[in-house]
């Protein structure tokens, strides 16, 4: 006959009365102290009331009582963060710069980095102290499928990741098959498919410093448009999963990432089947039905749609007005038109240019140099996107996290995470964005970090050149008036670009904090007020809001590049340092070419 508090307690917990559940539990334990069971309820009941901080001193006495107990032992991984918080608090003046700001700041970092590590290595012994246990023939610590799988699933993981950014190719390999075995016993497991999927995707690019723009194909590679190059299996086999997520998860999500394959793959027909699908169950105000439409206008006509996409841009700087032309000028415009049509035949940007523009290997580099210049003129519109961010890599999740907290204890308040997937074409890869406001709405905070990943990005152009390969992370403060003025503070960064005019532009030392930004901000709308007492700032509050100051901002910056021919050359030789005398006068011609028309 069990105790009537304990009956009770199981018809709160049932009801979802988890602070009553919770008094029981915790008056059953005075009476039975030794009951590792009970310990484990009260986990439960703190679990459901999202008491997490309490959560770690209770899983340590479940583990102690109940050593082998497996439920114990998975979530005492899936909390590690609050062991991390318990053990290694940060310091209180820590605002998350890069650098601490003092010796008690880089105390609390060191002691945090330490344990990190030690918890890193405990999940690691604990998941494989469970997985073993499948192998040991013991009543008392029987191992579900699911529990065995689950573990798997987050050893995969913690080897996969390593806070210090250095994973081994042999944890790499073990992450693989401890993912594949995962599935193998629940194969029905969303979660684990998806995270196979983008696995195998991210596997599938291909780098490689000598990679000649006009290799070889071959039937293993495919080569985008864009000039992006994937190992063919590894595309088929990341299709495979998305396949079944969407299927049977029905995720619009999931939907976009196996249609987007489907197209790099060249299969049109099939992504256009996924796209209409997806459409057919969206509601006709759905806030990412637009940019599923525009998406699938890419893959029509065997993916003529991104290929006519691609020449209009290529040919929109060389409309004259009808003006005549001088020899040289017609020369350059039917050039250009033949690597349009090239492209409409399908064949890559790149290859179209080397066809079409030159044969010299300097003078292709300066004219992709040029013409990622015009691009930060002519961004396109960001189209931005709320978003989960569990859909986003670990570093970019970690990084926003950082910057919340910071943002939160100057009273910040965020208004979504989105993703800019207007910019995935010139990114060529997906970055989530933290977006914040101000109570007033009058600033807005941003905060993203990215991994440059090919040749199309104007941040890889630079950090080749320049030597400097490694994370990007930016945050900025961004205020617009009603009189046309932009304010913009962040931190240097790699971007050589400076803007003068109605925009004005403040660059703070690498490693400012994120309330040290905002005071910096703050006092430079005050001095333009000042000034301009009759400009108004514009207010915003939500995602809406965001997407209109953003494209106000890029319609300043496009007016400010043009009117300086849209490079200086201070900003040439900060990009080009070393390389400046080799590139410099053919990137100018090749911007004079692409811009004769404009």
């Amino acid at each position: 006959m069990q105790h009537p508090d304990f009956d009770e307690f199981k018809q709160c917990y049932r009801a979802a009365q988890y602070e009553h559940a919770l008094t029981l539990i915790d008056r059953l334990i005075t009476k039975f102290p030794q009951s590792g069971a009970l310990r484990w309820h009260q986990f439960n009941c703190l679990e459901k009331l999202e008491r997490f901080a309490e959560i770690p001193a209770v899983l340590e006495v479940v583990q102690q009582r109940m050593p082998d107990y497996v439920p114990a032992l998975l979530k005492r991984v899936v909390y590690a963060d609050c062991y991390i918080d318990q053990q290694a608090p940060l310091h209180a003046d820590d605002d998350y710069a890069q650098d601490a700001q003092s010796a008690d700041v880089r105390k609390a970092r060191e002691k945090r980095d330490v344990i990190q590590r030690e918890i890193e290595q405990r999940n690691i012994s604990d998941l494989r102290r469970i997985i073993g246990l499948a192998d040991t023939v013991n009543a008392s610590t029987s191992l579900s499928v699911a529990q065995l799988a689950q573990a798997q699933f987050l050893l995969a993981n913690a080897l996969g990741y390593s806070e210090s950014g250095q994973v081994s190719e042999e944890n790499l390999a073990e992450a693989h098959r401890l993912i594949d075995q995962a599935i193998l016993l629940c194969p029905q497991h969303l979660e684990y498919r998806l995270a196979r999927a983008d696995a195998t995707r991210s596997r599938a690019l291909v780098v490689s410093e000598n990679q000649s723009i006009d290799a070889e194909p071959s039937a293993e590679i495919v080569s985008t448009l864009s000039g992006v190059r994937y190992k063919r299996a590894d595309l088929e086999a990341a299709v495979e999963d998305y396949q079944y997520c969407w299927e049977r998860g029905k995720s619009a999500g999931h939907a976009m990432k196996l249609a987007s394959t489907l197209h790099d793959l060249g299969c049109y027909d099939q992504a256009l089947n996924v796209y209409d699908s997806a459409l057919a169950q969206m509601p006709e105000d759905a806030p990412q039905r637009e940019y599923f439409i525009e998406r699938r206008k890419l893959s029509e006509n065997k993916g003529a749609g991104e290929r006519e996409q691609m020449a209009q841009l290529m040919l929109s700087g060389l409309d004259n007005g009808g003006k005549d032309r001088s020899l040289q000028d017609s020369m350059a415009m039917q050039a250009m038109l033949g690597a349009a049509q090239a492209i409409r035949d399908g064949a890559s940007v790149s290859d179209a240019i080397a066809a079409h523009i030159s044969d010299d290997p300097d003078t292709m580099q300066a004219m992709n140099i040029a013409r990622q210049i015009l691009n930060v003129a002519h961004e396109p519109p960001p189209e931005l996107l709320e978003v989960d961010a569990g859909d986003y890599p670990a570093y970019q999740r970690k990084y926003c996290q950082k910057i919340q907290k910071a943002a939160d204890r100057i009273g910040m308040i965020k208004i979504a995470d989105a993703e800019a997937m207007g910019l995935f074409n010139v990114l060529g890869q997906h970055v989530m964005l933290r977006l914040f406001r101000d109570e007033s709405g009058e600033i807005g905070l941003a905060s993203f970090t990215m991994k440059p990943k090919w040749p199309g990005l104007i941040a890889f152009l630079v950090m080749f050149l320049t030597g400097k390969w490694k994370q990007h992370q930016m945050i900025e403060c961004v205020t617009t008036f009603d009189d046309g003025a932009m304010i913009t503070t962040q931190p240097q960064s790699i971007s050589p670009f400076e803007y003068g005019g109605k925009i004005i532009q403040n660059k703070l030392p690498l490693n400012v904090g994120v309330a040290e930004l905002v005071v910096a901000h703050q006092q430079s709308i005050a001095n333009y007020v000042k000034a301009n007492p009759s400009a108004q700032s514009i207010r915003v509050s939500d995602l809406a809001g965001v997407e209109a100051r953003w494209v106000a901002g890029q319609e300043l910056k496009a007016a400010y590049r043009e009117s300086i021919n849209y490079i200086s050359d201070q900003e040439l030789r900060g990009m080009l340092g070393a390389h400046y005398e080799r590139f410099a006068e053919k990137i100018r011609e090749q911007i004079k070419v692409m811009t004769a028309y404009s």
